[in-house]
């Protein structure tokens, strides 16, 4: 394997491992936010990123990724200041903001890097290892920053806070200290250029806009329910430090999801598709049940959204030009956050104005839908359509 992939992994490691991540939400709540309120700073999380996501990868396409990745870390510790110096809605809506800037200029941006490295060294058939194991990675890092957070939070939130920007600081060390991405640094052409170049790239190929059709899907539901497990595990009856675990269970789920989702490469497309499906029932039955041991049923299915995901990146980065890479990335993470703000908005309507129950299995409900759909849209295309 490449020496540089040390420091991918290195990065993705710092960047997950925030204490706070598994107790945002239930710090919200215990500074007195309603479930409106609570999906109004999620929402702002989903739309500050997608407003910014597509001139992101515009902009990793001309300039240096590493710094981009190290400047994104910034805007996130001054989100964390803000919740210091604030406990309040405002503050809890401008945090957020603050990373969703920070998904924007993060997210496509580490993929094209990792992927035109390998390239670089002729490893591109490497990129669903590398990139899934860059994942596990972070969510063992989330496993533990969950592991310490459910001890750390008799110390108070703001303990963890301060914590989590020691840690933050240090990942934005290690982006630094990532490969320059020399053939990015050379394209040097207009931001508007770039920008119409891979739109058409996306709009002359229908595969190519598959794959980021259902990988938007697949980002939306699994990203946007991501803030929501906490409530789910204390809406179960669970206290804060066994919310934390939780969490953690659910970090290794992805940890494995992850690591082992390169298995299925070869896989054909409907696979997926009822993956998706099952994920869908895993997570409706939990939300009917709503029983201590209905998390039982979330961990698999948030290990299962993994597998999804870093198989259609994969397929989808074969599938698309160098020059454009970080560009149409973008245009996918892009179409996952608009979806994702949407799904945010129905479901803080439906735990305000019925339950969180409801809207957990709503959510449940619509992926299954998706999934199901999609496998009967595949059954009735051309033979060869079923292949990727």
């Amino acid at each position: 394997m490449p020496r540089f992939v040390g420091r991918v992994y290195l990065f993705k490691a710092l960047d997950a491992f925030v204490l706070i991540y598994p107790l945002y939400t239930v710090m919200f709540v215990a500074h007195g936010l309603t479930p409106v309120q609570v999906s109004a700073t999620l929402m702002a999380w989903s739309i500050t990123a997608f407003i910014l996501q597509i001139p992101s990868g515009v902009l990793a396409d001309r300039y240096s990724r590493r710094w981009i990745l190290a400047g994104a870390q910034v805007l996130r510790v001054i989100g964390f200041l803000v919740w210091i110096a604030s406990p309040s809605f405002l503050s809890c809506l401008v945090g957020m903001m603050l990373w969703g800037a920070k998904s924007a200029f993060t997210n496509g941006v580490f993929e094209a890097l990792v992927y035109d490295e390998l390239h670089g060294e002729g490893r591109s058939d490497d990129y669903s290892r590398v990139i899934g194991r860059a994942q596990g990675v972070g969510f063992a890092a989330v496993l533990l920053a969950s592991l310490s957070a459910s001890v750390s939070v008799q110390f108070g939130y703001t303990a963890i806070l301060w914590a989590s920007v020691a840690v933050v600081i240090g990942a934005a060390g290690a982006a630094i200290a990532l490969p320059r991405a020399r053939k990015t640094l050379k394209v040097g052409r207009h931001y508007l250029v770039l920008l119409k170049q891979g739109f058409h790239t996306v709009a002359g190929a229908p595969l190519v806009l598959g794959f980021i059709a259902f990988a938007a899907m697949s980002n939306a539901f699994g990203g946007g329910l991501e803030g929501f497990w906490p409530i789910f595990g204390s809406q179960t009856g669970l206290p804060a430090s066994q919310v934390a675990l939780f969490v953690a269970a659910i970090s290794a789920a992805q940890a494995g999801g992850s690591l082992t989702a390169h298995r299925l490469r070869k896989a054909t497309t409907p696979v997926f598709f009822a993956l998706f499906a099952l994920i869908g029932l895993l997570i409706a039955a939990a939300a009917a049940s709503l029983q201590p041991w209905s998390v039982a049923l979330i961990v698999p299915a948030a290990g299962l959204f993994k597998v999804v995901d870093v198989n259609f990146d994969a397929r989808l980065h074969h599938a698309i030009p160098t020059e454009t890479r970080a560009t149409i990335a973008a245009v996918k993470s892009f179409a996952g956050q608009v979806i994702m703000t949407g799904m945010l908005m129905v479901f803080g309507v439906l735990a305000q104005g019925v339950s969180y129950r409801i809207a957990f299995m709503a959510c449940g409900g619509a992926i299954a839908l998706i999934g199901l759909g999609a496998l009967a849209r595949n059954r009735l295309s051309p033979p060869a359509s079923t292949q990727t």
